[in-house]
């Protein structure tokens, strides 16, 4: 009996002990290779994050491969469509979230211990990823780098900081037809305001902001690194991508992965003053160089609506010639071929701001716009 009593104590104590090293927290000391490398295969999102959190910790290079292993088999989320439906409706479930904040720490994880992912797993990251998967692109050679950038800067999913960083790297290495593209789908505001002589109008302005990540307590789950973009570095950034205007990345740690969100003053996304900024890099010169800009304005004293019309043709007709001779310096550099020159016009965005009184009759849309050209009203 004593003998089956001290046996039974010892099965007790052993599994007390594996359920111990199976629930781990921020306080349990971090386990063997071994037990991090089971961990990695265990299939358990809370098991798969400490251990990649570990591994981090202690730079441990041999965990890698399983490490990489993990981000090279992951498949985007299937989300709810929450469209309709009654509040609170969460487009994942509780267990997607699970893997979602453990693939959040295996890619902090990878991008901290500079490791390379290849094109094909990036692609299938980027929905659920884009952060992490651009800071991890300009890792990868340029035959397979240029082709994935091309796909996620003509992505849906657009004013991202994924989508500047594939434009910027392609502003390094420009395939053919790209410089074109980004011409085109600049949108260049233009205001025209007409005006009785003795009085000439007002001006314009806008902003943008940018959220933060909600706090919340999550003892038995490690904390997971997240990444601000930044056009100026400092001690704690790292440069993501060079050029005529760099990228750096900040780290932050939040108990969760808040996909969409900001830590910090990170709203980098591809403006219109970014493209004609990158465009300057690939023709080699500076944006001030450029006889036009992404923002453009006019003055007209209001004598007859045929002189109106006029004027603003006069108007349209100058921009449209800065920006064929933007084209055309592209044609020279190789960038693109001279088919394309009207197509590759950005799309000119006419806001007419009539200041004339309440009781004017309204101007009507000038005859003969350029397809490119759109019109609108304050009237």
């Amino acid at each position: 009996m004593f003998y089956r009593l001290l046996l039974l104590g010892c099965i007790a104590s052993s599994l007390a002990f594996a359920a111990r090293a199976q629930s781990p927290t921020a306080d349990t000391p971090i386990p063997s290779e071994n037990t991090l490398d089971n961990w990695l295969r265990s299939g358990d999102p809370r098991l798969e994050a400490w251990a990649a959190h570990d591994a981090l910790v202690t730079r441990n290079q041999n965990l890698l491969p399983d490490v990489l292993a993990l981000a090279e088999k992951w498949q985007s989320l299937e989300r709810q469509d929450c469209t309709g439906l009654p509040a609170p409706c969460q487009e994942l479930s509780s267990e997607q979230m699970d893997e979602q904040d453990a693939m959040a720490e295996v890619l902090d994880t990878l991008i901290q211990l500079k490791a390379s992912v290849s094109s094909e797993a990036l692609r299938n990251l980027a929905p659920d990823f884009g952060d992490y998967v651009a800071i991890l692109l300009p890792r990868l050679p340029d035959q397979e780098s240029i082709p994935l950038a091309l796909d996620f800067y003509r992505s849906p999913k657009q004013y991202s900081a994924l989508q500047y960083i594939s434009a910027a790297l392609m502003a390094l290495h420009p395939p053919y037809g790209f410089a074109g593209n980004l011409l085109a789908s600049i949108r260049v505001n233009a205001f025209v305001a007409v005006f009785i002589p003795g009085f000439e109008g007002f001006g314009f302005g806008d902003g943008v902001g940018c959220g933060s990540p909600a706090t919340e307590s999550r003892p038995d789950w490690p904390r997971i690194g997240h990444y601000g973009f930044f056009r100026d570095s400092n001690s704690h950034s790292f440069k993501v991508i060079g050029g005529i205007d760099p990228v750096y990345a900040e780290r932050s740690e939040y108990v969760r992965y808040y996909e969409n969100q900001c830590p910090g003053s990170n709203s980098i996304y591809l403006s219109a003053g970014d493209r004609k900024l990158l465009i300057a890099e690939m023709l080699g010169t500076s944006p001030g160089a450029m006889a036009w800009d992404t923002t453009a304005s006019t003055k007209i004293q209001f004598e007859s609506a045929k002189q109106i019309d006029a004027a603003i043709s006069i108007f349209v007709n100058d921009l449209e010639a800065k920006y064929r001779a933007t084209a055309r310096a592209l044609i020279d550099k190789g960038l693109m071929g001279y088919p394309d020159i009207e197509s590759s016009l950005p799309e000119l965005d006419i806001v007419l701001m009539d200041e004339r009184g309440p009781m004017a009759i309204p101007i009507p849309q000038p005859q003969n716009l350029p397809a490119n050209v759109k019109w609108s009203s304050s009237r």
